[in-house]
């Protein structure tokens, strides 16, 4: 078994550049400076993406390279800190390097007018060094140091703005973590306590010892039920979804971040990891505590797209969406089959484009115009040509219209419940993945209302004459901003008309659980 000890480099060079960044932040003033200190972000971030690339191509490149694997250090007895790239984590670590140096480029222009810029990409780029830290995670407890790291770098760009909204905001979403960050160190005690392995390695299919658990089922199902409440805080589960809309007064580039990958995708990813390789679908399926987290999951879907159609603030209303989306990831989970991950992880990756396209497209139009609520969009429209096509593409991909990338990730996780339904007829619960294929349905309509009302207003204005007046100067952002969007709405498309790579991976993915 090989170390790979470049498995390192993406997760701790981030976190060292930030660092530095911090250190020397109060020489960074001027123009000129700012530049500089703009070329070396993003030259940091490109280049921390291509290792990303590099050790991905190596991994299905050469398989005979030998498990990618490196153990940082012990804690005690087998308890280790490791990391171990597999095909889950590579498909995780791949999206993330995709999407940091396009979100990077958007911010440089988004910041150009605010105060504190060096501490704001200090902290942006580790967190891209811990999220990627969450995707080679090898074991529960390396998954869970990172987990909780996130918390501490991402509760500053929160608080940015630093007015008494942000300072709220943050204020809630530390106690929502902490509270959630309890209750998901219960699982990683009993993991490691109940473990045939005696550490909490990650393995497909889990490492909870039988002959241990007998007995002792509805505790270990009870502690699951808890830890998957505690890692769903970060995925806004309800009722713990609180913190994410007050989460929106931070800038967009945090907000679309929070929203589209690093704090919502790392708690829907730990609950992946934690359901299908730390204890197990055959322990957990057919049981109480898959119908009580699987019922979690709906509620949530018809609770976070029904508040989306109430809410007038444009950057809320995306948070609401994204406190459904999320739950279809859950939804997926909790199916607990090979066809359910696959399709949990489909929509992690289609909605993970979704929604930042979204919510970049929400930053541009306040950028250009200062705009924040629906009923102010009249016309925008035609004056941002650019900024509103990838708009109508994201929200017809979240609809789940055919041809974009939400059709596919809706697809099949309505195929994953019929599956599980079909499995499950003899339970007393066995009804409830049908019910499942009915809320995605509600949510699929509610999201055309919310989604398609942004576009209706600013394309076909109610009063022609009103909207012209002191809009003159409105149009699209320059190319910092369009480039990224632009790139974000052809992924949207490309996945919705050319899945069968990514899909063969996923169905791989599950497979690996039996």
């Amino acid at each position: 078994m090989m170390s790979k000890v470049y498995l390192a480099l993406p997760v701790f060079l981030p976190i060292l550049g930030g660092l530095f960044l911090l250190a020397i932040r109060s020489e960074i003033v001027g123009e000129k400076r700012e530049r500089y200190m703009n070329i070396g972000v993003e030259a940091l971030v490109l280049l921390n993406s291509l290792i990303v690339f590099w050790i991905l191509f190596k991994m299905y490149s050469f398989p005979e390279a030998g498990e990618f694997r490196l153990v940082l250090f012990k804690l005690f007895g087998n308890l280790t800190v490791m990391f171990k790239l597999d095909r889950m984590g590579s498909v995780f670590a791949g999206l993330v390097a995709f999407l940091w140096p396009l979100a990077t480029l958007f911010a440089f222009e988004y910041m150009k007018e605010e105060h504190r810029k060096p501490a704001f990409f200090a902290y942006y780029m580790m967190t891209y060094g811990v999220t990627m830290g969450i995707a080679f995670a090898g074991s529960l407890i390396t998954l869970y140091l990172f987990y909780e790291t996130l918390t501490l770098v991402t509760f500053p760009l929160v608080l940015h703005p630093l007015t008494r909204e942000a300072a709220r905001a943050s204020r809630q979403y530390l106690y929502y973590s902490i509270g959630g960050a309890a209750f998901a160190f219960l699982g990683l005690v009993f993991v490691l306590g109940f473990s045939a392995t005696g550490n909490t390695e990650f393995l497909p299919g889990g490492v909870l010892n039988p002959v241990m658990a007998q007995g002792k089922e509805n505790i270990l199902l009870s502690i699951y039920v808890m830890a998957f409440f505690g890692f769903g805080v970060k995925t806004a589960l309800f009722p713990c979804h609180g913190w994410l809309p007050k989460a929106t007064v931070a800038p967009t580039p945090v907000t679309a971040l929070l929203h589209a990958v690093a704090v919502v995708k790392s708690g829907a990813f730990a609950i992946l990891r934690f359901t299908y390789f730390s204890f197990g679908i055959e322990f957990l399926k057919g049981t109480w505590a898959q119908w009580v987290v699987m019922a979690a999951a709906m509620i949530t879907i018809a609770y976070g797209s029904t508040m989306a159609v109430r809410e007038v603030h444009w950057k809320r209303r995306l948070a609401y969406s994204t406190i459904s989306n999320l739950s279809y990831i859950l939804f997926g989970a909790t199916l607990m089959s090979p066809v359910g991950l696959a399709a949990a992880l489909s929509h992690l990756v289609a909605h993970a484009f979704m929604k930042i396209c979204a919510f970049f497209c929400a930053g541009a139009v306040m950028h250009q115009t200062g705009k924040t609520y629906i009923y102010e969009l009249e016309g925008l429209g035609k004056r941002m040509p650019v900024t509103f096509g990838c708009l109508t593409i994201s929200g017809l991909s979240l609809m789940g219209i055919p041809l974009f990338a939400g059709f596919i990730s809706k697809w099949n996780l309505c195929q994953a419940a019929f599956v599980c339904g079909g499995q499950a007829s003899g339970s007393n619960f066995g009804w409830l993945p049908y019910v499942g294929v009915c809320v995605i349905l509600y949510s699929a309509l509610m999201t055309g209302i919310y989604m398609l009302t942004v576009s209706v207003r600013a394309y076909f204005p109610r009063n022609e004459g009103a909207v012209r007046k002191g809009q003159e100067k409105n149009c699209d952002p320059n190319w910092k901003m369009l480039l990224p969007l632009s790139v974000f709405a052809a992924a949207i498309l490309f996945i919705g008309l050319h899945s069968e790579p990514l899909m063969q991976l996923l169905t791989a993915i599950g497979g690996e659980m039996g």
